[in-house]
């Protein structure tokens, strides 16, 4: 997730403008643009909470769905990202679950047919 989220937001970063004021606490220091296109923030938060759903822990799930809300509502009001950020970043969480997930089924069944393989061998 993070390595997409790094490639779309080189590729669709546009430089700050000129009146553009940072602080010594931004990071990176200085005048540099590093916004990034959607919000890592919340789509990790959305596969924690896909993730605690599956571990039956749905009690824990909704707490980091209100915090997700938060959250972004957080991030819209201070202008940390845009609407659009955070939409990608909720559809990104849910994508990158479900591929893990495929990607997790994936090796389950390798090393199953692998073990019945060499069962059969022995």
């Amino acid at each position: 997730m993070f390595t997409c989220r790094g490639i779309l937001g080189c590729s669709t970063q546009l430089p700050l403008p000129q009146e553009f004021l940072g602080s010594g606490v931004d990071f990176p220091v200085g005048n540099v643009s590093f916004f990034l296109f959607f919000s890592g923030h919340v789509a990790g938060a959305v596969i924690a909470s896909l993730d605690m759903r599956r571990m039956q822990r749905r009690g824990m799930a909704w707490l980091f769905d209100i915090l997700n809300v938060l959250q972004s509502l957080r991030l819209l009001a201070t202008r940390g990202h845009y609407t659009i950020d955070l939409a990608v970043g909720l559809g990104a969480g849910i994508l990158f679950d479900f591929l893990a997930g495929k990607y997790e089924q994936s090796k389950t069944t390798k090393t199953s047919t692998f073990s019945r393989s060499m069962k059969e061998i022995c």
